[in-house]
């Protein structure tokens, strides 16, 4: 080989060289891929199910109560602005009724006159009906003891009657004694018939009597509860007039503008949000991920104007964050595919923001913790659209094919 020819090898062999960094680059990647693959085994994922909803109370009577007019009426005066402390039994409002049967202001007082009128009178009509039936009684006493003494004349008669026959026969009483004896048991007899007839008489006479009473009495009762009725409408409607706070807390909106405006019977007037420490927060989440949230789950919070940061599969590395855990999942939807989850303080983590800061009606967001998988396994569901994990059937719940199998066998 000439030496031109070992100069262009040694040149063609300098320009197939690999480069000085490639070695050192490729072992980079390869370091790379290692721990990359290792991170995936190694590093714990924390799965969620995210909602955001709004704070408010897990006790209804915590929750802000709307304040709604009773009557049609129109606005006398307000007694509140908005953002006064009030308690319960504490006026708000008064309405003036605007109903042509009680614009009248004495109603009331003339319906109440009208019911002592009536009682007077009903109880007069019972008193009127108890006399004749005590009269009747009197009358069906008497003709039974007219009754009574006649069937004693007839028993003498008769036996006068019979005697006067014997002796007759024998010969020891005058013709004239005999048809005596004839005459008064005749009379007798006909004096018993009649006086039983006026027995029977008098006896319907009472029942008679007897029944105009119960029916006097029935009547009565119902015109009395007629006009109690009619009476406590009118107080009831009277009362109406004046809104009244149900309970003591922070009147924090005013709906309608002021006095001389009408409002309709149900139109809302007020929100009084009441004092409580009763706290909780309800997220909505979707459809498929509602059956994967079970009651006691533990939840990571973040409430709007609190800095925090969250990182969804480390909650461990959240700051700002707050902690609870699911009370209560709704068992039917929205309307609109989402389902409401209930979610109280857990206390073992601490508590959350004192209601001064945090106000029903705040925005948070909530992360519902599942299972811990690795990270490979999180990518690799991401990448297929997998659910985190599958509905587990709930403790003592059993299903209708395997109860249906054990009935037939």
């Amino acid at each position: 080989m000439t030496s031109t020819q070992l100069q262009q090898t040694m040149i063609s062999l300098k320009m197939v060289e690999a480069p000085k960094h490639a070695r050192p680059l490729a072992i980079l990647i390869i370091i790379m891929i290692l721990i990359i693959v290792s991170a995936f085994v190694l590093i714990p994922w924390q799965q969620t199910v995210a909602g955001s909803g709004d704070v408010t109370s897990f006790v209804p009577n915590a929750r802000a109560q709307t304040i709604e007019a009773t009557i049609n009426g129109r606005i006398v005066a307000w007694y509140v602005n908005e953002g006064a402390n009030i308690k319960a039994g504490d006026t708000i409002a008064v309405l003036q009724d605007i109903n042509v049967n009680f614009i009248d202001p004495n109603f009331a007082d003339r319906l109440e006159t009208a019911r002592d009128n009536i009682l007077l009178a009903q109880d007069a009509a019972i008193v009127t009906a108890m006399e004749r039936t005590k009269q009747a009684v009197q009358s069906l006493e008497a003709a039974r003891a007219s009754f009574d003494a006649v069937k004693t004349e007839v028993s003498i008669a008769r036996t006068r009657y019979q005697r006067a026959i014997h002796l007759s026969d024998s010969g020891l009483v005058s013709r004239r004694d005999l048809e005596s004896a004839i005459v008064n048991y005749t009379k007798a007899t006909n004096d018993s018939i009649r006086f039983d007839a006026a027995v029977k008489s008098a006896r319907q006479n009472f029942e008679a009597v007897k029944s105009e009473q119960e029916r006097i009495e029935r009547q009565a009762n119902v015109t009395i509860q007629e006009a109690e009725l009619r009476l406590s409408n009118a107080r009831g409607r009277r009362s109406g007039s004046a809104i009244i706070s149900p309970i003591n807390g922070q009147v924090t909106r005013i709906m309608k503008a002021g006095a001389g405006q009408t409002v309709k019977e149900g139109d809302k007037l007020a929100v009084v949000v009441p004092y409580t420490g009763d706290i909780a927060a309800e997220i909505f989440v979707s459809g498929m991920d509602a059956a994967l949230v079970d009651v006691g789950k533990h939840v990571t919070l973040q409430f709007a104007g609190f800095p925090a940061f969250q990182f969804s599969g480390l909650p461990e590395m959240g700051i700002g964050t707050f902690h609870g855990k699911v009370a209560a999942i709704d068992a039917v939807d929205d309307g609109k595919g989402k389902f409401r989850i209930l979610v109280v303080p857990d206390t073992t983590y601490g508590s959350w923001p004192n209601r001064s800061y945090l106000r029903q009606g705040s925005d948070v967001t909530g992360w519902v913790l599942l299972n811990k998988v690795s990270l490979g396994y999180e990518v690799w569901r991401q990448l297929n659209g997998f659910p985190p994990q599958f509905p587990v059937r709930a403790h003592g719940v059993t299903d209708v094919k395997e109860e249906q199998s054990k009935e037939k066998k």
